[in-house]
């Protein structure tokens, strides 16, 4: 807080006599609630409004748990086209799902999700006007959460962050905090938003002699890609002497891809050897590897690709560089059209509704397709053969020209080139209700709501498992072709023992296009009552006010991939995906109360209380109870303090809950297999090891054992405790500075999660605990085939963080600190210090903390320190406004530094650390004649590249660098212009 304060003392230095008393500047990043201040009512206004994180309605209405605003200009001053990369600029905000993903099962789904404080886009709730937007995506667990493509960005009047469990308030979901999207109402007139925006970047990073070193081209000079362009219209009326409204609002936007072939910092994914980085090649390269196998024994005898005539023995070297085949941003279109409307029939009855319509398409590109060390059959008197090759392969080890010779391939599809999921979501939500004033001092709100999102994949350029094996299997034909063995008519012979034998046509039947399809429904029926007791304690001014209502929610789930992905026969998705179809409600009963206590008193200004507290009943996951309370207390006018305590709850979702059981693979070493077992035969029987199988359970093939993935619908709800203390401070001897801090602490618990296989195993065979996850082969006491270990969603142990949240806010007229009209001057700052953020996996076991820290465990880095500063000047007359944006993250370590028995490890140490960054941002904003205005600027104007690693994980991995969490793509250029009629 110190440099906060000097900072703030510096500006006001010369002239704090000649403050200016104006309101402040609703904060634009704010990690405390200086500008809950900024949701009262102007000075003078006794209209009850509603604070988000509370259903009370009150004309003095604040909020004892922490909230962040962002404001309508604030959203047009950065030029963001997709709403993730503003949010992920404040500090309590995590990258998750969006744009910048890199695709795969983890990486990009096309859609775009909030992760508060590193808790999981799973525990934040995201609101439209105070109630639930539907979850957004049917087929990947990470994207099980709200799609903020939905929400139409230039309708958006501010975005509230309220940070800490909100369950009571708004119901499941909500341990992490909720993040409230307030839409524009009672528009009126014409207004056209049009915005452009480009990245332009200088290729000169030093990790470009790395990729050259092993042969791959790297971009140079100047690189401008990126286009991105969004192209708005709103209308709306009043009507009826102000008594309705209705506003519609469609919205074009197209965002341009970028490939990681076009920064010199992403062109091959990066490993750490003794002398320094080096690219990270795929053993499953083209040409292919062919591990070939003894007859007898079934044990690869030599690993071959291609060279000369024949074959050669495999190098390292000769690995698939896969970093320069996905995208950096991937191209995406997207169309938002709304309607919304209310109409006040009397005091007692308006009625109002609210359509909403998307439909995103998204292109996102895989790296060419491999197969995956598949034990394929091939006949020795295959014509692709040279001498050499069936030497090798049959001759050498006693096979003849009727014989067949298992080999293991691994193969990248270059010829073929990237695969492309093409990803669409198609949303409805509709919103229809009543609200009004039944009584004097009491009002309703009532309403109904219906979400879906429909959802289609269709892949291209994967092979088919299946054709593949047939494709293989290719014999002589007539007038000396070679043809396939099999009976398929449509079978083309596909010749991968030549460097240049595959062809069009082998390509064209091998590859398929394989599609998914499915939604998700949200249904919603809701009502609550507000309003004051009219009670009024003996030192206070206001009465006790009260909530209460009733909701009924029922969630659904469909997903039906075709036959190849079930049948496991994708390539590049050998787990194979399976059916979802599932549902779950939940009847819900709910109560708040805030009671003042004594208000205008000496030391007494404002003390009360609140409280609240919800009981649901799932069909799923039983009875829940979530309760909050908290008290804000003002000794003067010019400080004020609060404290919550909030008991939270999440019920699991319906891809945790129904999420399809399958057996996939897991790459660990089982200590009880070969001939001589690392583990003891006791140890190992505890893990379903018999004496006759002990000592001769035969080594997995590349350590890949079986593991049971998928749902679980005995899941119980996760539980969340989260404590704040605040203090505010307006101090009247500088009128318009606002200072804040909140400590939050953040537990969950019961926490749903999946143990990884190796942990699970090693803690069967050294602490006997979880051998009841082991399934091991019955007859022969493996870990494949029909062996596998569980690890399918399971409540385990608990995720913690604390931290605090500072900020501060000045605005000051230069005329009164200068003596000359040069303008307004404004400062926002808001920062997060996060001192812990603990897991722990297993119950029982030791935690382990990955604040400060990134890597393969921690996933993306969780810095200790992260601020954002906004510095603005507005010229006399209000006609031009300049700002200046600072941001920065504090460096991160490498897990494998830590001591936890979890994370420890070997790494090294030039992969240690990723530096501090810092960014600055310029933007400009034009009024002309109150009706146009035009804003220009540049984000990350200095052009720094990403933090490089090779210790990357997690989804927001994109390669050597994690995306979202930092400026990938170079400066950003922008312009838009609003036009209002």
């Amino acid at each position: 807080m110190s440099s906060v304060a000097n900072t703030v003392g510096s500006i006001f230095a010369r002239r704090r006599s000649a403050l200016l008393s104006a309101t402040f500047l609703a904060l634009v990043p704010a990690a405390g609630a200086a500008q809950d201040l900024a949701a009262a009512p102007a000075e003078g206004a006794s209209e009850a409004i509603v604070v988000t994180g509370s259903r009370i309605r009150s004309p003095n209405a604040t909020s004892v748990s922490p909230i962040s605003t962002v404001g309508a200009e604030d959203i047009s001053a950065r030029g963001a086209t997709r709403l993730e990369d503003l949010l992920n600029t404040l500090p309590q905000v995590y990258a998750d799902q969006g744009g910048g993903n890199r695709g795969g099962t983890v990486g990009a789904s096309g859609t775009a999700t909030i992760n508060l404080r590193n808790l999981g886009n799973q525990r934040t709730l995201v609101l439209i006007n105070g109630r639930r937007l539907m979850q957004g995506d049917p087929a990947r667990s990470a994207a099980q959460a709200a799609d903020i493509n939905n929400v139409p960005a230039a309708l958006v009047e501010s975005i509230d962050v309220v940070t800490g469990g909100a369950s009571a308030v708004y119901g499941s979901d909500a341990l992490a905090g909720v993040v409230n999207f307030q839409l524009k109402q009672n528009f009126e007139g014409l207004q056209f938003d049009g915005s452009t925006g480009v990245f332009q970047h200088d290729n000169g990073n030093a990790i470009a002699s790395v990729a050259e070193a092993a042969g791959q081209r790297v971009p140079t000079g100047s690189t401008v890609d990126g286009f991105q362009t969004s192209l708005a219209l709103t209308a709306g009326t009043n009507f009826a002497d102000g008594r309705g409204n209705i506003t519609a609002f469609v919205n074009y936007r197209k965002i341009n891809g970028v490939g990681t072939d076009s920064r010199d910092f992403a062109t091959c994914n990066l490993r750490a050897n003794a002398t320094g980085y080096a690219c990270s090649l795929s053993s499953t390269t083209y040409p292919a590897q062919f591990q070939l196998t003894d007859p007898a024994t079934g044990t690869t005898r030599g690993s071959y690709t291609l060279g000369g005539e024949g074959f050669r023995p495999y190098q390292s070297s000769d690995g698939f560089n896969n970093g320069n085949t996905y995208d950096l941003q991937a191209p995406d279109e997207r169309i938002n059209a709304d309607i919304m409307g209310h109409f006040e029939i009397s005091p007692a009855i308006e009625v109002y509704g609210e359509f909403m319509y998307m439909r995103d398409k998204a292109d996102i590109r895989l790296s060419p397709t491999g197969i995956f060390t598949v034990a394929e059959s091939i006949n020795c008197s295959n014509p692709y053969l040279s001498a050499q090759q069936q030497d090798l392969m049959c001759n050498s080890v006693g096979l003849g020209p009727q014989d067949d010779a298992t080999v293991n391939v691994s193969m990248r599809n270059a010829p073929g080139g990237s695969r492309h999921d093409y990803t669409n979501h198609t949303s409805y939500r509709a919103v229809g209700g009543l609200r009004g004033e039944f009584a004097p001092g009491w009002s309703y709100d009532a309403y109904a709501q219906y979400g879906r999102t429909n959802y289609s994949s269709r892949l291209t350029g994967d092979i088919s498992l299946d054709r593949f094996a047939n494709a293989l299997r290719a014999v002589p034909g007539a007038n000396g072709t070679v043809v396939c063995e099999g009976s398929d008519p449509a079978c083309v012979p596909i010749n991968i023992f030549s460097p240049t034998g595959v062809t069009e046509e082998a390509l064209g039947y091998v590859q398929g296009t394989f599609t998914r399809t499915g939604f998700t429904e949200e249904s919603i029926v809701s009502g609550s009552v507000t309003g004051d007791l009219g009670l009024t304690l003996p030192f206070a001014a206001n009465p006790i006010s009260v909530a209460f209502g009733a909701e009924y929610r029922k969630e659904r789930i469909g997903f039906t991939p075709d036959t190849h992905y079930s049948s496991r026969d994708v390539a590049g998705n050998s787990g194979g995906e399976y059916p979802i179809s599932g549902s779950f409600d939940v009847k819900e009963v709910y109560g708040e109360i805030r009671v003042p206590l004594a208000e205008n008193r000496p030391f007494l200004e404002s003390l009360a209380l609140e409280g609240g507290i919800r009981y649901s009943n799932y069909s799923t996951a039983g009875d829940t109870v979530a309760w909050k309370a908290g008290a804000e207390w003002m000794p003067v006018n010019d400080v004020r303090l609060r404290a919550s305590f909030q008991h939270a709850v999440r019920a699991p979702n319906l891809v945790e809950l129904y999420g399809p059981q399958r057996v996939s693979t897991a790459r660990l070493s089982d200590p009880c297999e070969g001939a001589n077992p690392v583990a003891t035969f006791e140890a190992c029987a505890a893990s379903g090891v018999t004496a006759a199988q002990y000592g001769s359970i035969a080594p997995a093939a590349g350590q890949l054992s079986g593991a049971l993935v998928g749902g679980n619908p005995d899941l119980s709800p996760e539980k969340s405790n989260t404590k704040t203390f605040g203090i505010q401070l307006t101090p009247s001897f500088l009128p318009g500075v606002t200072l804040t801090a909140d400590y939050f602490d953040i537990k969950v618990d019961k926490l749903i999660t999946t143990i990884p296989a190796t942990i699970t195993l090693s803690q069967c065979i050294e602490a006997g605990t979880f051998c009841e996850q082991i399934e091991r082969n019955p007859a022969t006491g493996s870990l494949v085939t029909s062996g596998y270990v569980l690890t399918t969603n399971v409540n385990a142990g608990y995720l913690k963080t604390t931290g605090i949240d500072v900020s501060a806010s000045a605005r000051q007229d230069l005329y009164d600190l200068l003596g000359a009209d040069l303008g307004l001057v404004s400062v926002t700052f808001s920062g997060t210090r996060t001192n812990k953020y603990e897991v722990e996996i297993v119950p029982g076991t030791q935690p382990y903390g990955c604040d400060g820290y990134f890597g393969a465990t921690c996933g993306q880095p969780i810095p200790t320190w992260r601020h954002r500063a906004q510095f603005d000047w507005t010229a006399p007359g209000g006609d031009v406004k300049l700002a200046t944006t600072w941001r920065h993250i504090s460096s991160t370590r490498n897990d494998r530094a830590s001591d936890a028995d979890f994370l420890s490890g070997s790494y090294q140490p030039y992969d240690g650390k990723l530096k501090a960054m810092d960014y600055i941002d310029f933007a400009a904003s034009f009024f002309i004649e109150d009706s146009y205005t035009l804003r220009l600027g540049v984000n990350n104007v200095f052009d720094r590249d990403p933090p490089l690693t090779a210790s990357t994980s997690g989804q927001t991995s994109n390669g050597a660098f994690f995306a979202g969490m930092y400026d990938s793509l170079g400066r950003y250029l922008f312009a838009s212009v609003t036009a209002k009629f």
